[in-house]
C-alpha cells in the first residue's frame, strides 16, 4: 500500500507543477493587464485672447461764452485845422459804450464833445489831451478849434469801444479708451487618468 502511494506521487508530479506553472502564468497575465487607475497632474501652458484698454487722446469741441472788446472807429489821421474847427460826427448806438480818443496839435486849442442840440457834454484844452468818456446812444459832435491861428494839421483819434459776449467754439484734450486684442500667455494644470498594470505600479 505504501509502495502504490508513493508509487501515484512519482507519476504525477508533473501534473502538479504543470499546474503550480499555470497558475504563475495566469497571475503574470493578470498583473500585466491595464487594471489600475492613477491620476497624473501636468502644467501646460497656452495663450488667450484678451481685450485691454488702451488709452488715447482726442479733441473735443465744446462751446464756451466769452467777452471780447469791440472798437468802432470814427476818426484816425490828421486834420487840417479851419476858422470853424475840425468837427467829427459820432454816432454811438450801443449801451454802456465808451468814447476813447486822442489829439495832438501844434498848437493848443479846446477839444468838444457836444450833442445835437449844440450842448457841450466835454471839454478839454491844451495841444494834446486823452478822451474816455462813458456816454449814452445818440448822435454827437467832436469839436477841435483853435482860436490864435489856422491851418497846422491835428492829429485826432475818436472810436466807440465796447465789449460784448460770444459764442466761441474751443476745444480740449479729453482721454478715452479702446479695446485692443492681446495675446495673453498662461498655465493650467491638467489631470489626465490613466490605466496601468498592477506590475507598473509595483515597480515605478
Amino acid at each position: 500500500m505504501k509502495s502504490s502511494f508513493w508509487d501515484y506521487k512519482e507519476n504525477n508530479w508533473q501534473p502538479f507543477v504543470a499546474g503550480i506553472i499555470a497558475g504563475f502564468i495566469l497571475v503574470a497575465i493578470i498583473f500585466a493587464l491595464p487594471l489600475k487607475t492613477v491620476s497624473t497632474e501636468t502644467t501646460e501652458t497656452y495663450y488667450t485672447t484678451e481685450i485691454k484698454q488702451e488709452p488715447y487722446m482726442v479733441s473735443e469741441p465744446y462751446v464756451t461764452r466769452e467777452v471780447y472788446e469791440q472798437t468802432k472807429v470814427f476818426a484816425d489821421g490828421h486834420y487840417k485845422v479851419v476858422p470853424s474847427g475840425i468837427i467829427i460826427p459820432v454816432y454811438i448806438d450801443r449801451p454802456d459804450a465808451q468814447l476813447i480818443g486822442k489829439f495832438e496839435n501844434p498848437i493848443p486849442g479846446s477839444f468838444v464833445i457836444i450833442t445835437t442840440p449844440n450842448r457841450i457834454i466835454w471839454e478839454t484844452f491844451g495841444s494834446r489831451g486823452n478822451i474816455d468818456l462813458l456816454i449814452s446812444p445818440g448822435q454827437y459832435l467832436a469839436r477841435f478849434q483853435e482860436n490864435i491861428m489856422w491851418g497846422e494839421d491835428c492829429y485826432i483819434y475818436l472810436a466807440m469801444k465796447w465789449t460784448e459776449a460770444q459764442e466761441v467754439t474751443k476745444y480740449k484734450e479729453i482721454t478715452k479708451y479702446r479695446g485692443v486684442p492681446v495675446q495673453v500667455e498662461k498655465q493650467r494644470t491638467i489631470v489626465k487618468q490613466d490605466r496601468i498594470s498592477i506590475w507598473k505600479q509595483i515597480f515605478k
